[in-house]
């Protein structure tokens, strides 16, 4: 049952000062997540002040009101957003992402340390380096801060086998705890990271569980452009097909020769009429554009990044959506946004990760999980459900209905509210 989102909040009696710092703050207008926009919005709604520190890296679209020392400045839904330039792409080597990571957080601090009458500073990851300015910022301004976990760093890239230095690991992990230990509070995207976080000798009473939006509020009928959605069935001959989608970052994490692999098998085996719908942008895209057009592959659509309002449309050309990720322990504690753009689309959901989000799927019965090493279970698996289109679009209902009562937006800004709070009438304790 989809539910509307935009009943009034109830306003706080005190309007905090909040300084909200995250390297990739996004907009609708983007392609990325827009968690720390929903959350920003909401807090503003609650009657409190949100000025956001950040890059241009996903602000691109948006037109700043001024420029001024190489920092641009945007009023959007009342939120106050400083913006310094980057360059930041998917496409960057370790060294030029290095190098992005620490130049911003030089740059957080200097803008940071200019600000007056802050109340609580909320620092989001990744990357874990936004961490530094956020302890920094808070003995400065004498405001406590909340840290929020998206990927556990250092160990995700550690297991990616990014980081091999043992020196540099090490120290990372210095710095993570030191980060859990002096924030206030840590708020953590699933199970699997707040567990990583209390390993690291972090109280389970300082850590809270706030997954990963499902946003009804943009995934409603009104939404769906259906002129865009025929144009897209036209160019792509969709018409009568079973379309598997995967719409967001192709990084090396998210494994998605696996979707190519299960193609190879089911065109093999002359099944024709199921189609992969691969959209985004990442560093592994060229390379599996490559594979794909060696190896033939007629079933498997390749299409550029869109922006976040476009998703919708996008996501409701599938009949069935997958979320894709390297057989590594550390990305199954993953909170990933197509999971949640899915549940709130009403969209049966593949995963092939044996963590959270599989107990969700297998818990409310609203999707199917298939082992990474195997892609002949995926290709086994689609064929199944070809013939159960109807089955699959009655279960959106449901999904939706699950979206709205566990994973809402505005359940995870209440939670956020009462946390932000809270913290800053204790003044930070640390507990």
């Amino acid at each position: 049952m989809e539910k509307s989102q935009h009943s009034q909040l109830s306003k706080s009696s005190k309007p905090l000062n909040i300084l909200y710092l995250h390297q990739y703050f996004a907009t609708l207008s983007s392609s990325t997540s827009v968690r720390s926009f929903i959350f920003s919005q909401k807090l503003v709604e609650y009657g409190h002040h949100v000025t956001v520190i950040t890059t241009d890296a996903f602000m691109k679209k948006e037109e700043p009101y001024k420029v001024e020392n190489g920092v641009k400045y945007y009023q959007i839904a009342g939120v106050n957003i400083l913006a310094v330039e980057s360059n930041y792409s998917n496409f960057l080597n370790k060294r030029k992402r290095i190098s992005e990571f620490l130049r911003f957080m030089r740059q957080a601090e200097e803008i940071g340390k200019k600000l007056t009458n802050i109340d609580l500073i909320f620092a989001t990851s990744t990357p874990l380096t936004i961490g530094i300015p956020a302890m920094r910022l808070s003995k400065k301004l004498k405001a406590p801060f909340i840290f929020e976990v998206r990927d556990l760093w250092p160990e995700a890239p550690i297991q990616m086998g990014y980081i091999r230095s043992k020196i540099v690991q090490n120290f990372l992990r210095y710095v993570e705890k030191r980060i859990y230990k002096k924030a206030a509070h840590v708020i953590c995207l699933s199970p699997g990271m707040a567990k990583g976080v209390h390993e690291c000798g972090i109280p389970t009473k300082k850590t809270s569980v706030i997954p990963n939006l499902a946003d009804l509020e943009l995934f409603t009928e009104a939404n769906i452009n259906q002129t865009l959605k025929q144009e897209l069935i036209s160019k792509w001959d969709l018409k009568g097909e079973f379309v598997v989608s995967h719409i967001g970052a192709m990084g090396e994490a998210n494994g998605l020769q696996y979707l190519l692999d299960a193609a190879e098998i089911l065109q093999k085996c002359d099944i024709n009429n199921i189609k992969f719908l691969i959209v985004g942008n990442g560093k592994t895209k060229p390379h599996l554009e490559a594979v794909s057009k060696q190896k033939g592959l007629k079933n498997v659509i390749f299409s550029d990044m869109i922006t976040k309002r476009d998703v919708p449309t996008y996501v409701d050309l599938a009949n069935i959506t997958i979320t894709s990720f390297l057989p590594k322990p550390i990305l199954a504690t993953n909170s990933p946004n197509k999971f949640f753009d899915a549940l709130a689309a009403g969209k049966p959901i593949i995963v092939n990760s044996n963590g959270w989000t599989k107990d969700i799927v297998e818990k409310h019965e609203i999707g199917y999980y298939v082992d990474y090493k195997y892609p002949q279970q995926l290709a086994d698996r689609l064929v199944k459900l070809m013939g159960e289109k109807e089955q699959l679009q009655s279960l959106q209902s449901k999904i939706k209905e699950i979206a709205y009562t566990e994973f809402s937006a505005e359940t995870a800004a209440k939670n956020l509210l009462a946390i932000i709070e809270q913290t800053a009438a204790e003044g930070g304790k640390k507990g």
